[in-house]
């Protein structure tokens, strides 16, 4: 169900459901549905990569939406995507890619919670991918922004962590909350159509954001039918709660210098892989 704010019209999923999710963390159950032998616990799969899998995607049990799926990105429990073999990094970015183009939607939202910090009810590596009938009002005013002048395509003045022949990974000055990061395509384009270096900054990305925080959040910003638009992944650690004057407000407090936060995870660029 679609519900607008009275005030600003903003539309808000209301999805009572989603309440009886099981919750890995709060009930300390020993039975996780994202495991190998376990795949009778989820919908039918829409897909998988090899045979045993070492990807499967299928729809999620509660959705937020119509088209609401799960990508569960190895059968190891144990695994962060920091351990995972080159390849298989490539391959679930493949995946992000081939399913965001494949679900039919207005807008395609594709992201990682990692830990219960950062909103994860099942601590088994995984992503998710939710197509909504409406254009987010963050990528509308984004993608105003960005067609007056393209402000990604000109950072080579905000605090570098690393840089390939493809991407920028950068801690913008603007950050909103402590170590967070972007990646950024150096090739102008509104939406992502291949991987890419994309998969080993993840990686690098993920054991550096683990070194201060146990959970992190990663989303792919793209911008549908915006041309003039420039897509990037952004990355946090989540350190610090959500509180009541962000709410109220619509601002960020960082508590964390975004120059320092490049420095320190610098330190981390040849952990692994």
């Amino acid at each position: 169900m679609i519900e607008r704010n009275p005030i600003t019209d903003d539309p808000v999923l209301i999805v009572p459901e989603r309440e009886q999710r099981p919750n890995i963390f709060r009930e300390g159950t020993d039975r996780c549905p994202f495991c190998a032998g376990h795949e009778a616990d989820t919908p039918p799969e829409i897909w998988r990569d090899g045979d045993p899998w070492r990807i499967r995607v299928f729809p999620n049990k509660y959705p937020a939406t119509e088209r609401h799926e799960v990508i569960v990105e190895t059968p190891d429990h144990h695994a962060t995507f920091d351990q995972l073999a080159p390849d298989h990094a490539a391959a679930v970015i493949d995946s992000y890619i081939s399913r965001y183009y494949s679900l039919q939607s207005e807008y395609v939202c594709i992201f990682k919670n990692h830990g219960p910090s950062a909103g994860a009810s099942i601590p088994h590596l995984h992503s998710q991918v939710i197509g909504t009938p409406f254009l987010p009002r963050r990528i509308e005013r984004e993608a105003a922004a960005l067609a007056h002048r393209c402000a990604l395509c000109a950072i080579d003045d905000e605090p570098l962590i690393k840089a390939t022949e493809n991407y920028r990974w950068i801690a913008p000055r603007g950050s909103s909350m402590g170590y967070e990061q972007w990646i950024v395509p150096r090739r102008h384009e509104p939406e992502m159509r291949e991987g890419l270096e994309l998969a080993a900054l993840l990686q690098r990305a993920t054991h550096a954001m683990m070194s201060v925080a146990d959970s992190f959040n990663w989303i792919f910003i793209n911008f549908p039918r915006q041309p003039a638009a420039h897509w990037y992944v952004q990355l946090m650690p989540r350190l610090a709660v959500v509180a009541g004057f962000e709410i109220g407000s619509g601002s960020a407090i960082n508590t964390v210098l975004p120059a320092e936060a490049a420095r320190r995870l610098q330190t981390f660029r040849t952990g692994p892989p």
